[in-house]
């Protein structure tokens, strides 16, 4: 099942050192099926908590590619060209739907 890749860029610090990170994380995505569904597309924010700068989502076969990618040495050394450029956070979320009732498991206990 296909999973995706989810940056939130929610400020930027250093823009020279951003697109630094930009150039060097381009060719970590070689040969590990991702498929790049929205990079930095307009935005319009319906519901939002905080600022937003900008958004990438990024498709790749399944989570343990996803996380190939991610865990790289080639991508750890290309992220350190973001430290201290932008503020961002990545998730990585499997395709599909999960039904109503088993939705947010580890919460279910927490409810009085």
């Amino acid at each position: 099942m296909p999973a995706y890749m989810i940056a939130l860029n929610r400020g930027v610090h250093d823009r020279q050192k951003l697109e630094d990170y930009w150039k060097a994380a381009g060719p970590t995505f070689e040969g590990r099926g991702a498929k790049f569904l929205s990079v930095y597309t307009p935005l319009t924010p319906l519901e939002s908590v905080g600022r937003l700068e900008g958004v990438v989502l990024i498709e790749f076969p399944d989570v343990a590619a996803a996380k190939a990618w991610y865990e790289s040495p080639a991508y750890q050394k290309a992220k350190q060209h973001r430290d201290g450029a932008a503020d961002a956070e990545f998730f990585i979320i499997d395709g599909g739907v999960v039904p109503l009732e088993d939705r947010l498991p580890h919460i279910k206990k927490r409810q009085p």
